[in-house]
C-alpha cells in the first residue's frame, strides 16, 4: 500500500488499537479516528481521561488498525491540538462531547494529531517474516 491507500484504510477502517505508556507500563486501547488525511491522523478524547495524560506526557505511539487479515500499523510522535476551530468541530460531531464542554469548556475536549509518522502493512496472510516496507504518512 502507498500514502494514500493507507489513508484509505484508516478512513474505512478508523477504529485502532492505540498504545501508549504510563511510566514502564503500557496501555491499549480502541480508539476511533476522526480524520485521517494528508495533514495527519487526528484523534480526540475526553480531557480527564488517562489516555489523555498518557499522551500529554509520553507522546510516543503506535496505532494498529486492522480488516480482513490486513493490519496497518502507524507508528510516530503525537502533538497536542489546540485549536478551538478543531475541536469545536470534533464536538459538532461528536455529540457525546457537548455535555463536558457545556460544563467545563473546551478544554474538556483533547485532541491530538499524528504528523509525520510511519505506516507498515502487515498481511496475515503472507509467509511471516516477510521484510517490513515502511510508507512516511
Amino acid at each position: 500500500m502507498d500514502k494514500k491507500e493507507i489513508l484509505e484504510f484508516i478512513t474505512k477502517n478508523p477504529v485502532g488499537f492505540m498504545a501508549t505508556a504510563d511510566g514502564d507500563k503500557p496501555h491499549v486501547r480502541a480508539m476511533g479516528t476522526y480524520r485521517a488525511d494528508e495533514n495527519g491522523i487526528i484523534f480526540s478524547m475526553q480531557s480527564p481521561k488517562d489516555v489523555y495524560k498518557q499522551l500529554s506526557k509520553n507522546p510516543e505511539t503506535e496505532i494498529c488498525y486492522w480488516a480482513e487479515g490486513t493490519q496497518v500499523r502507524v507508528s510516530g510522535r503525537m502533538e497536542e491540538i489546540k485549536d478551538t476551530k478543531i475541536k469545536e468541530e470534533i464536538v459538532e460531531a461528536r455529540a457525546f462531547y457537548k455535555p463536558g464542554v457545556e460544563q467545563q469548556g473546551l478544554d474538556y475536549v483533547g485532541a491530538f494529531v499524528l504528523k509525520h509518522s510511519k505506516a507498515y502493512v502487515v498481511d496475515m496472510r503472507a509467509t511471516p517474516g516477510a521484510p517490513k516496507t515502511y510508507v512516511d504518512l
